[in-house]
């Protein structure tokens, strides 16, 4: 029976034809006989379980091979698990030891910049990152290395679009993942950055944008500020990453601006894990990675449908991390999906491992606090609140001192902010308002 074409979850504006970077058509065949016509940006979305698992198998094993002399970290690993390189399989993964992400700054002081993780020349690498640790991030020259494109295109983004990307392309990788893969799907980036709202929306405004790319609290900010000017928005795609979007707020956004919104999971040493689809029934595992959810003490594989720690293997060529332990949480969601993508989707992000949280975008770790308050002997006692007011995250600093400290909190509010990238309220407390057990980081805030 001959597929029939039917029209996109998200087509093309009017005018425009579809072409390289604008994804496939791909029939499956359901239990009835009748085709069914899916637009995906890689075939390899829809195939079948085994065939995944076989091209996954393949890849993995290439990665190995061509890995093994040349990456310290990735031989040591395997010799940790007892896995021979030459026999090695996706099945010895659960054997090899979890690399936890809050261990890469010291891994890499000891072996700089990658900890022995890089397993090409570094001519094969474009760009250096540097997220808070400080960890280091190379981006390969291989078309979007960050693997954003399928996530995009699957939120509605598409050849010829002019998208503005919010992220900061300022040392951290965010900017460059989604620019690489807006470049791929042949969309036209406004390279805006954070910041600047006025201009953001006077640009969005004079260039007609159709997407905006960025976290849900800042594109909720730009949305607001439009708004206000009582001018009807020219955007109907919109993609957030980096910190929860509440369901609450997308309604709001949708309903208000007459878009959509998509998101992924993505992490700064690998890119994109996970993202969504139209159905949103959880976030697709992109086919780049490979999944477990792991027990965070032990590192053991746990079952479909339990709450773990995401653990992500990396099918990289240049870097192929191997089982990296987010310290993020979630399970697997169960069943199908009617979108017709196979791969297995994670229900979302439930929270964290330990002691770090996510603050606009950026990890925030208890020894970052630390570093930012040694500069300041004065400071006896201290404690960082997270909170959330009107969609935006806000971090507080409360601090004991020994006496009166008239210009402390400025100080202290610089010192953090060159540590953490994050701006904070400082508030200097009376002498015993903190106790000696408090956590030196607490986050308040409340996801629905």
């Amino acid at each position: 029976m001959r597929a029939r074409k039917r029209p996109s979850v998200f087509p093309p504006p009017a005018g425009r034809t579809q072409g390289k970077g604008t994804g496939v058509l791909a029939a499956t065949v359901c239990c009835k006989g009748v085709a069914i016509v899916h637009d995906v940006y890689d075939p390899a979305e829809l195939q079948p379980a085994s065939q995944r698992a076989g091209t996954q198998e393949v890849a993995f094993r290439r990665v190995v091979e061509r890995a093994i002399t040349v990456s310290p970290a990735l031989r040591q690993a395997l010799e940790a698990a007892g896995v021979s390189p030459e026999r090695v399989t996706l099945a010895d993964l659960p054997r090899i030891p979890l690399l936890k992400k809050e261990s890469l700054p010291g891994r890499q002081g000891e072996a700089p910049p990658w900890g022995g993780w890089l397993a090409r020349p570094l001519a094969d690498v474009r760009r250096i990152f540097v997220s808070p640790g400080p960890i280091y991030e190379p981006e390969g020259r291989m078309p979007d290395y960050w693997g954003f494109a399928p996530a995009l295109f699957a939120a509605g983004f598409r050849r010829g679009d002019i998208v503005l990307n919010t992220f900061s392309y300022h040392l951290t990788p965010a900017g460059a993942m989604f620019d690489g893969a807006l470049e791929a799907l042949g969309s036209v980036v406004v390279p805006t950055g954070v910041g600047n709202i006025e201009i953001q929306v006077k640009t969005l405004q004079d260039v007609r944008a159709r997407g905006l790319i960025g976290t849900p609290s800042f594109l909720a900010l730009v949305l607001d500020k439009v708004g206000e000017r009582g001018a009807r928005s020219s955007l109907e795609v919109g993609f957030v990453s980096g910190e929860p979007l509440s369901e609450s707020l997308r309604t709001d956004l949708e309903s208000r601006h007459r878009m959509r919104i998509g998101q992924a999971y993505a992490i700064g040493d690998i890119g994109l894990i996970a993202y969504e689809c139209s159905q949103r029934t959880g976030l697709h595992v992109a086919e780049r990675v490979v999944v477990e959810i792991v027990d965070p003490a032990t590192g053991a594989r746990l079952p479909d449908g339990e709450m773990g720690e995401v653990a992500v293997s990396f099918l990289s060529d240049l870097y192929p991390l191997l089982r990296l332990g987010t310290g993020d949480l979630s399970r697997i969601a169960p069943g199908s999906c009617a979108c017709g993508r196979t791969s297995a989707r994670l229900e979302r992000i439930f929270g964290r491992v330990g002691d770090a949280v996510k603050v606009r975008g950026i990890f925030l770790h208890p020894h970052d606090l630390d570093r930012a308050m040694a500069r300041y002997p004065e400071v006896a006692r201290y404690q960082a609140v997270v909170t959330r007011r009107e969609h935006q995250d806000e971090l507080t600093v409360r601090l004991e001192t020994g006496g009166p400290q008239t210009r402390l909190g400025g100080a202290v509010a610089d010192s953090v902010r060159e540590v953490t990238r994050l701006r904070a309220i400082v508030e200097v407390l009376p002498p015993g308002t903190l106790g000696p057990n408090e956590k030196k980081l607490v986050d308040l805030r409340k996801w629905d």
